[in-house]
């Protein structure tokens, strides 16, 4: 059996085990909560159901009690009708609830706060854990000095950038005046102690100046000088089918460039660097980040290029070195078609690459190489179905219908210059259809030349030990700041940019190799569920205590029938926002599957393997 396989449903597995012991242990330990406090005040339990909705298993415990795990897995429940009616969402009580005694209000309050309470405690325990252990990091997220401020920031089509073809602006840190070296204190007058929350701070920020640009204020210090900056952050896509939108600022942190193992051949060995030297400098400027470094090698082009290594010898002293490489300019990339069409200044970019039968194995008809759709720069958003990743170009009516194999062909089919072309598409599915592109002109795309010294980097992540205490205050806080930014306008966090279970599902799978990741995110969702759950909304926990509270201060209870019926249109409200979340989750999933294929797609057939050894 395929090793892949194995490793990939070894991955699945573990996923699917980690999501039912910490998702569904953090909605357990919630409802755990109300029912201990239930308990302890003398209230009558009726049921304890992990989920909504029909029951998928169960039994009657000697106490009474109905326990079940039901088929809507968006959250759960403790049955109690003395709390009130709990039809709306736990369906029709089976007691009498006119015979069974009046509780207190002290009763009501207590077991409603007490599932938040013990997701509280469960997220305090599991940081307290994370706080022994500590918790990988990148390397520098933990400070925040800066390590490289880039010109150009990729704001859509990300990963055809390496082509040309990414939607870029002038990077707004770099346009601010912000610079390698720079130590960030507060952004918007917020204190800021890593990498981490400054991204966070630009990300939540709703800044917005009179062009209704967003706007952020970093303050920070050069030398022994104390600044304050105003950039304006860039909106980046980072899911074409979802639509979600980020303000970033175009910041990385200082890490240092450590070289791995240089290449047989490869300009790096040939002037002497070793695995695990640390690049200080090149041609006299200092050098903070891996990428900082690249765009250094690039801009300076071909010739001699002289390093400042710092390396540590055998008996373990630290030493400075100069070394001169000089590095091997070299394509990168495949060519590539690129069809451009439209009037004015509004053209689009088809990017369409060769693909071999083994990628499209899946296509019974793949009895040979076929052109593909890789995407469109920038999105046409009325083709979105024709020309999303995977579309196979089969056919162009030129002077005659000719059948597509190669760039060759297509670049012979269609011509010179501009004019109109009918493509007919097909995909995997069986879908196919035809469209036509005015003002069409198609071009083979030149390959990406950078200077390669054939040495890549050692990553080395940093352990934080956060303490607990301070590790759920800034969750919390967090928290409480994106529910905020939910209903301001001037801010780009919008609610469809909400995780629904689906994304959770995926984040569990996702991070399921690192069970310090996993313990992290759930610390994240329990203070999450406990704040969500303390808002006072009826149905929610929070709902509860307000509705005991007014009856309280009016000293009479509230019309059954009135309650049932707001009961019944928070929850209607409730059901339907959860549905559009997770639409927009399933969106989401569409474009993250749609970048997977683009990944795959490049690392196949579009990025190339340097070859530094010498040819004889």
């Amino acid at each position: 059996m395929d090793n892949t396989f194995l490793g990939d449903l070894a991955t699945s597995v573990r996923g699917i085990v980690l999501l039912a012991l910490f998702f569904g242990g953090s909605i357990f330990v919630h409802e755990l909560g109300h029912f201990l406090a239930a308990r302890w005040r003398g209230l009558k339990i009726e049921r304890f159901s992990i989920g909504f909705g029909p029951k998928i298993f169960g039994w009657t415990g000697k106490d009474g009690v109905d326990y079940r795990v039901s088929w809507i897995p968006l959250g759960g429940y403790v049955a109690l009708p003395q709390m009130g009616d709990p039809e709306a969402i736990e369906g029709a009580t089976e007691s009498d609830v006119e015979k069974l005694p009046e509780i207190s209000y002290a009763d009501k309050m207590i077991v409603a706060v007490m599932g938040a309470v013990f997701n509280v405690i469960f997220a305090f325990a599991l940081a307290t854990i994370l706080w022994f252990t500590g918790m990988p990091v990148p390397e520098g997220s933990g400070s925040t000095i800066v390590g490289y401020v880039p010109e150009q920031v990729v704001t859509s089509s990300g990963q055809l950038s390496e082509l040309g073809l990414g939607q870029t602006v002038p990077g707004p840190a770099f346009t601010a005046g912000i610079r390698s070296g720079d130590e960030i204190i507060a952004v918007d007058g917020v204190e800021v102690k890593s990498f981490t929350q400054i991204t966070e701070a630009v990300m939540l920020g709703n800044g917005m100046n009179s062009q209704k640009q967003p706007v952020a204020t970093f303050t920070l210090k050069r030398g022994e000088e104390k600044l304050d900056i105003t950039v304006l952050p860039a909106r980046v896509e980072l899911n074409a089918r979802s639509g979600d939108k980020v303000r970033v600022a175009g910041l990385m942190p200082r890490s240092d460039v450590i070289m791995s193992t240089p290449a047989a051949g490869s300009p790096a060995e040939k002037a002497g660097l070793k695995r695990e030297d640390r690049i200080v400098a090149i041609d006299g400027h200092p050098v903070n980040n891996p990428t900082e470094f690249l765009e250094r090698l690039r801009a300076a082009g071909p010739g001699e290029r002289t390093l400042q290594v710092s390396r540590v010898d055998a008996d373990g002293k630290g030493q400075l070195v100069t070394l001169k490489v000089s590095p091997k300019i070299s394509a990168t990339t495949n060519p590539v078609g690129l069809i451009s069409y439209g009037e004015g200044d509004k053209r689009h970019a088809i990017v369409v690459v060769p693909v071999t039968r083994e990628l499209l194995s899946n296509d019974p008809q793949a009895n040979r190489d076929q052109l593909m759709v890789l995407g469109v720069s920038p999105e046409d958003p009325t083709r979105i179905d024709q020309l999303r990743i995977g579309t196979i170009l089969d056919k162009v009516d030129g002077k005659e219908l000719t059948v597509l194999r190669s760039l060759d062909d297509l670049v012979k089919a269609t011509g010179a210059g501009r004019h109109t072309l009918t493509f007919y598409w097909k995909r995997a599915n069986g879908d196919a259809g035809n469209f036509s592109l005015t003002e069409a002109e198609v071009k083979r795309g030149t390959p990406v030349e950078r200077a390669l010294i054939g040495a890549p980097f050692l990553a080395k992540p940093e352990i934080a030990h956060h303490n607990p205490i301070e590790t759920c205050t800034h969750i919390i806080k967090q928290t409480f700041t994106t529910l905020g930014r939910l209903f301001d306008r001037d801010s780009d966090i919008k609610v469809n940019q909400l995780a629904s279970v689906i994304s959770i599902s995926k984040t569990y799978y996702n991070i399921s190799e690192d069970l310090r990741r996993v313990l992290w995110f759930t610390v994240l969702i329990n203070l999450n569920l406990a704040i969500l759950n303390l808002m006072p909304i009826p149905v929610l926990d929070g709902g509860h205590m307000l509705i005991a509270t007014i009856s309280k201060l009016s000293k009479k209870a509230l019309n059954a029938k009135a309650v049932t019926i707001v009961q019944f249109t928070c929850m209607a409200l409730i059901l339907s926002l959860m549905g559009y979340i997770i639409l927009n989750d399933v969106r989401r999933c569409s474009g993250d599957s749609e970048r997977q294929l683009k990944q795959q797609v490049l690392d196949r057939h579009v990025y190339r393997r340097v070859d530094f050894a010498e040819k004889r």
